[in-house]
């Protein structure tokens, strides 16, 4: 806080926040240019990069489900993108690997990604780019605490009192809709 006000940290907050935005809509771009949503174009991204990646790796980096992964991934599979092949060290999980086409389309892609990474992240020299690598491993494991320690116990089930009072009262006119019109039996 400064000065009593945490209004330069907010205005840092919405500066992230638009970034955010700005690269969820590049990567909308990038993943309907070559047919697939945006989980499917990151898990396809990571797949390139990761020999022997399995669903349960694609769910820790993306910090996301492994039956998520499973669903995204076997439409990916359908579509002739990604193949899987067993894991001789454990029959329970599949290695991941992009097919001819899936490669094919990561490579007509990369032109288009390189150009807008290029000119969207001119201004990171190679320490710059480092050091904001640090930030954000730190904000991110920083993140995790809190949503661990703070708001999980906290959230978990409430609601405010001012919002629970709405729901009650919409509950309580949902309630005397149904009665009325003979479905509250």
């Amino acid at each position: 806080m400064k000065d009593g006000s945490d209004r330069e940290f907010r205005q840092l907050i919405y500066a992230l926040m638009r970034l955010q935005n700005q690269m969820a809509r590049h990567v909308k771009l990038f993943a309907a240019y070559i047919g697939v949503t945006e989980a499917q174009w990151y898990m396809m991204r990571i797949i390139a990069e990761t020999p022997d990646a399995t669903v349960g790796y694609l769910a820790r980096r993306l910090y996301v489900t492994s039956p998520f992964v499973t669903v995204e991934i076997d439409s990916l599979v359908k579509k002739n993108m990604v193949e899987k092949r067993p894991n001789p060290a454990d029959r329970r999980s599949m290695f991941l690997d992009l097919t001819r086409k899936g490669k094919s389309l990561m490579r007509e892609l990369a032109v288009i990604v390189r150009k807008g990474n290029d000119i969207h992240f001119r201004s990171l020299t190679e320490e710059r780019a480092r050091l904001l690598q640090e930030m954000i491993n730190t904000l991110v494991t920083d993140g995790m605490i809190s949503l661990r320690e703070v708001y999980t116990p906290l959230l978990d089930g409430q609601m405010a009192p001012s919002a629970q009072t709405d729901v009650k009262r919409r509950d309580s006119a949902n309630h005397q809709l149904a009665r009325m019109s003979g479905h509250d039996k």
